[in-house]
């Protein structure tokens, strides 16, 4: 370990060395800072692999997110043969130094960069098809009892290299499990604090009411319209807690929310049936699916063309 550490921050230098029990990892570059700590692009000094690490500081009173990133990535990795939750390769603690870190299998650039660095919305075929993977990634995270509660494009990855098709799910810091330990669903408090990004909240979360699976469904479908509809979301100005709450209601059943795709009805009805739901209550995520084909169809498209990036 060399003594390129910034005490207050847990910022480290390039070419600063941090050592595990299994490899000693190189830093390259900061991707990037959350509300956990920094990330990390590493390379392993013995094979040459690149990695992303996660570091985060220690603090006696707070508990570890990180520690929460490593039990979900555990729990719910094997869901599916192509698992949308990034592998860990390492894991460890400097107590001297006062941080933990979580090395894990590097992706490639968020769909909130790719987005950006088209120029405009993507084509319906890959936004559907890309929306379809991270409500995948949603449904295996909620199989387990979690909601993510931070779900934007800035939190979902396509893969490195030979895995551009694959979309992977980022950063649980805000993640908070709704079951307890016998498996029953946790009553709901009576008020919380607002919590996530104000652009892709839910309804609930501008409320102060206790979310569930579907407010998680409500921001990704939000999300889903930020990656499609040429003007955006109907929102995107506003800045105010209040304001963007109230134009988010008043934008239910209006044209305007799906300007300048032809799928706005299939889309429509998705937002009708989430909005149905209450805490409680489980998601048909087989019907969001399908609605979201026939949305494919609509558009003259196909879910398994190669995406916009490819």
């Amino acid at each position: 370990m060399s003594d390129d550490y910034d005490e207050e921050e847990v910022t480290f230098k390039t070419n600063t060395e941090i050592s595990s029990k299994k490899a000693n990892y190189v830093i390259d570059k900061l991707l990037g800072e959350g509300g956990f700590g920094a990330v990390y692009k590493v390379k392993d000094s013995k094979t040459g692999n690149f990695y992303a690490m996660k570091v985060e500081k220690k603090q006696e009173k707070k508990p570890s997110k990180l520690k929460m990133e490593i039990m979900i990535l555990k729990l719910v990795c094997n869901e599916r043969q192509t698992s949308h939750f990034t592998k860990i390769i390492d894991r460890g603690k400097k107590d001297k130094e006062g941080f933990f870190f979580l090395v894990m299998e590097l992706a490639g650039s968020s769909l909130a960069d790719l987005k950006r660095n088209r120029g405009k919305a993507f084509t319906c075929p890959t936004g559907l098809s890309v929306s379809q993977q991270c409500l995948e990634a949603c449904e295996d995270l909620h199989k387990h009892g979690f909601i993510h509660r931070d779900l934007k494009p800035a939190n979902f990855a396509c893969g490195a290299d030979d895995k551009q098709h694959t979309i992977y799910i980022l950063d649980f810091g805000i993640s908070r499990r709704i079951i307890n330990n016998q498996n029953k669903l946790k009553t709901p408090r009576v008020t919380i604090r607002f919590k996530g990004t104000l652009k892709f909240a839910s309804l609930s979360c501008h409320k102060g009411i206790e979310m569930g699976w579907k407010d998680d469904c409500e921001s990704w479908f939000y999300m889903l319209l930020d990656l499609i509809v040429p003007f955006g979301l109907v929102w995107r100005g506003a800045n105010d807690k209040d304001t963007v709450c109230k134009l988010k209601e008043e934008a239910r059943g209006k044209k305007e929310m799906f300007q300048g795709i032809k799928c706005g009805v299939e889309l429509n009805k998705i937002i009708v049936y989430i909005d149905k739901l209450q805490y409680q209550d489980h998601v048909d995520y087989q019907y969001i699916y399908k609605t979201l084909v026939d949305a494919c169809d609509t558009c003259g498209g196909n879910m398994d063309a190669p995406y916009d990036w490819e």
